[in-house]
């Protein structure tokens, strides 16, 4: 296992994390004994009008983790290949400008805390200060701010 796996199963094992998966807020697809890292799948909590299902299966690239930002784009755990752009989710108020696949080829959430999203929205950094990923941040902050516009 290399030192930035060890970090994000040690952020997961936090009581903020472990907070979030007993209020159902999110989880893993599987288990975390199932992580091909840098890959970990992991479902967002939603509501009904977003996402019919309920959840938001992300495909999270955590390379560089936690000193690079994670990315991540909307998965389909069914057939394991990245959600149909039909299929992601959809809502009032930033969901649609977060959850936008015609940004990037649909690679990433259009977010201030994703990885690809970052590269040329430096101005971000100012306009979004508590979103904007930091490397003393876990994957938590990333799921907040999901579960927060979901």
């Amino acid at each position: 296992m290399n030192p930035e796996e060890a970090v994000f199963r040690s952020h997961v094992m936090e009581a903020p994390f472990q907070a979030g998966l007993d209020r159902e807020q999110w989880g893993f697809h599987g288990s975390i004994d199932g992580i091909i890292w840098p890959h970990v799948t992991l479902w967002i909590q939603a509501d009904a009008t977003v996402m019919p299902s309920r959840r938001v299966h992300l495909l999270f690239d955590l390379q560089g983790y936690p000193q690079t930002a994670p990315t991540a784009r909307p998965w389909d755990i069914e057939k394991n290949v990245p959600l149909e752009h039909a299929s992601w989710p959809k809502g009032s108020g930033n969901v649609s400008k977060i959850f936008n696949p015609g940004w990037n080829g649909g690679t990433a959430l259009y977010a201030p805390c994703d990885r690809m999203a970052m590269k040329n929205h430096d101005q971000w950094k100012a306009e979004f200060p508590g979103v904007w990923w930091e490397r003393n941040f876990t994957i938590v902050h990333y799921l907040r701010f999901i579960l927060a516009i979901s």
